[in-house]
């Protein structure tokens, strides 16, 4: 069956791009972490320090048009240290109250956070006087971190890490803002396996999907991260597991996003942060971002690479730490993210075709005797006006604007072209794209990882007498070949005889490789 797929990029200068305000300031926090628009004016949560260990919750309040106006400080009494670190661990009540994911420390343990919650009224100028510690092995050494934290119909879902025994596991539970716990999950990846949660998120089918990053043979120096989505009830009780990075291959799979999709799907991204070099997992110079879809089943529909796209639109950053995804009002995407050459924007339709792609620098930073030594986005929203408001963290060097070295955070406002400067657009590329796409080819390699057997589900567009199978290990040795009769069929493979490893399962025509898949067999 075939489909006629037409991307067309109009670029127009419209009267609403040229209302929207665009602005860079400087925030006096180290961390800006999130911006909530109100009706009048834009508030932004970061972190603050009074000294250099003891850090507290900033708020800073600006006008529309980027102007301060209020700041005030939040740290919770007898504590520490009282902070928030992701930008999606702030959540609304269905009263309206906000609630935030917090960590705390008590003197002397200073080096111990405990993970906790923070109640505020709707502009976040009163506490509300309650809060909740997540404490779950209190006379064991442990560390807790929140990670985020959404409202579903009334309840508080909360994730967060722990450490017990010198292994990290992640964590998942249900209760009020009182404290009050309905259950409590908590999930492993094996020996050797740290687990660190990044998000939860709400599924499709009221359930959650829970990312984490695992961290393989923690204590050596060739450890690996990869990335791992687990899907479970709304119970906490695991579903399914899957690793659309790939597991125990030479490059690291991190920083995952994941949004669902308007299809019944989700759309995941990840980097390929790290490589490996013989001894240990190093920065990889050539880092860039990769998107899976993936269905309601866990099976991973396609995978794809966006560097060429983005470099069709001038920017060529390498892509180390994707920071947020998020949905707009025109159901495309917008993404942020840092790299070895700055922040990038870049705005994406729900299968990952590229609409722009923006290198973001404010000229503030440019100047060759004031530079920064590095600028990174960790939050986005679209506003009210259609445009996007960034928070992030700069560390600025010392030159003819700044006069003395500064980390401090930072509010970036653009237009709904990711313009700092107005008018921007008018230099992009205009990308008109007509094509006749015929029905993708898949396969389908599941459970991955994989124990007594695995099935190979496949689907080509073409017949041919020339399709086969072929199954390598790692070395590149076949185990398995076998000719195909059908365009379509399902395999079920007993494993039995192979040893644990990786191994590649690639679909051919004519001795032409169509599609390769990775399983993992673990006995």
């Amino acid at each position: 069956m075939k489909y006629l797929f037409t991307l067309t990029f109009i670029i127009i200068n419209c009267t609403l791009v040229l209302s929207q305000e665009r602005f860079f300031i400087l925030s006096n926090t180290w961390r800006t972490t999130k911006i909530i628009e109100y009706e009048d004016c834009y508030l932004s949560l970061g972190l603050g320090a009074v000294s250099p260990t003891s850090n507290h919750i900033q708020f800073s309040k600006l006008s529309k048009a980027g102007e301060p106006l209020t700041e005030w400080a939040f740290k919770l009494d007898s504590t520490h240290t009282t902070e928030f670190v992701y930008q999606q661990a702030v959540s609304e009540s269905e009263s309206g109250d906000k609630i935030i994911a917090g960590a705390i420390t008590y003197p002397p343990e200073t080096s111990r956070p405990i993970a906790a919650c923070f109640k505020f009224n709707n502009d976040f100028t009163e506490y509300l006087d309650y809060h909740w510690i997540y404490n779950p092995l209190a006379l064991d050494a442990r560390t807790v971190f929140e990670v985020s934290m959404p409202i579903t119909n009334g309840q508080m879902i909360y994730a967060a890490n722990y450490s017990y025994n010198q292994k990290t596991h992640s964590v998942i539970l249900q209760g009020d803002a009182n404290g009050s716990l309905d259950w409590e999950s908590s999930y492993e990846c094996g020996n050797g396996c740290n687990m660190e949660v990044r998000h939860i998120i709400p599924a499709h089918d009221g359930g959650f999907l829970f990312t984490n990053h695992e961290k393989r043979d923690f204590s050596q120096t060739s450890r690996h991260t990869i990335f791992t989505i687990i899907k479970v009830n709304n119970l906490g009780e695991e579903q399914w597991r899957i690793y659309p990075g790939g597991v125990g291959e030479s490059y690291s799979s991190e920083e995952i996003l994941l949004v669902p999709t308007d299809d019944g799907n989700y759309l995941c991204a990840w980097t390929d942060k790290n490589a490996f070099n013989g001894f240990s997992y190093q920065t990889n110079p050539e880092a860039t971002l990769w998107f899976a879809k993936i269905n309601e089943n866990g099976e991973k529909l396609w995978e794809k690479n966006i560097q060429e796209d983005i470099e069709t639109w001038n920017v060529s950053h390498n892509i180390y730490i994707p920071t947020q995804m998020i949905k707009l009002s025109d159901n495309n995407l917008i993404l942020a993210g840092y790299g070895s050459l700055g922040n990038i924007i870049i705005k994406l339709t729900q299968n990952a075709d590229v609409l722009w792609a923006r290198g973001i620098l404010p000229t503030e930073l440019e100047s060759p005797n004031s530079s920064a030594a590095f600028a990174n986005i960790y939050g986005i929203i679209e506003t009210s006006d259609g445009g996007i408001a960034c928070t992030g963290e700069a560390n600025i060097q010392p030159g003819d604007a700044f006069p003395q070295s500064l980390q401090t955070g930072f509010v970036l406002k653009l237009d709904e072209y990711g313009c700092l400067e107005e008018g921007c657009h008018l230099d992009d590329p205009v990308v008109s794209v007509e094509e006749v796409v015929e029905e993708s080819e898949r396969m389908l390699v599941y459970p991955n990882p994989a124990t007594d057997y695995v099935i190979i589900n496949y689907k080509t567009s073409k017949t041919s007498n020339n399709l086969s199978l072929v199954i390598s290990d790692i070395a590149g040795k076949i185990i398995y070949n076998r000719s195909l009769d059908t365009e379509q069929d399902e395999i079920i493979l007993p494993t039995n005889e192979y040893p644990n490893g990786q191994y590649f399962c690639t679909l051919k025509r004519n001795n032409k490789t169509i599609i390769t898949e990775k399983v993992i067999l673990i006995k």
